[in-house]
């Protein structure tokens, strides 16, 4: 029998073992028992407080849900009603752009009229008034020069020649 008794002492040991860790077990466990008792008995006069906070947050919470809803409403008619404005500008600035464009055509035909006008003016000017002064002022030099030479019977030199005379000459 001596290996029943050796297996009998191990059994026994080990069940000794077993029995250790099951008190240390139940020690710990009633300690941490201990614990959460002197913890909830600290928590508990904050029980009321932390109740109180949540139920002022959650009051809180809807009233800012309320006016962010109120706040998304109101910020989407302005959104809305700038829309319609930026439409309305750019149907705007469409018929403004189509009218000025219009009138700048119109503007440039009156310019171009009026610059023909000054340019027949001008040819006119030159044709029918500039050109005769000329030929007048021509014969009046060549008269001025015959009358020169008639009464003083001599021919004038050239040093005594005129800007008139040369052009007259030339």
């Amino acid at each position: 029998m001596p290996q029943s008794d050796t297996t009998f002492l191990l059994m026994a040991i080990a069940v000794l073992i077993s029995s250790i860790a099951l008190l240390l077990s139940a020690l710990a466990t009633l300690g941490t028992y201990r614990a959460v008792r002197r913890l909830e008995s600290q928590i508990a006069p904050l029980l009321p407080q932390a109740a109180e906070f949540l139920r002022n947050s959650r009051q809180t919470l809807d009233v800012a849900l309320v006016q962010f809803r109120e706040t998304g409403a109101k910020t989407q008619a302005v959104l809305d009603d700038v829309r319609a404005e930026i439409a309305h500008i750019s149907i705007v600035r469409a018929d403004l752009a189509g009218r000025l464009q219009a009138q700048m055509q119109r503007v440039e035909l009156v310019l171009d009229d009026a610059v023909s006008c000054v340019q027949t003016i001008t040819n006119t000017m030159q044709g029918g008034v500039i050109r005769p002064l000329r030929e007048v002022g021509g014969i009046l030099a060549g008269v001025r020069t015959a009358v020169r030479v008639f009464l003083h019977f001599q021919r004038p030199s050239v040093d005594q020649a005129t800007p008139d005379d040369e052009a007259f000459l030339g």
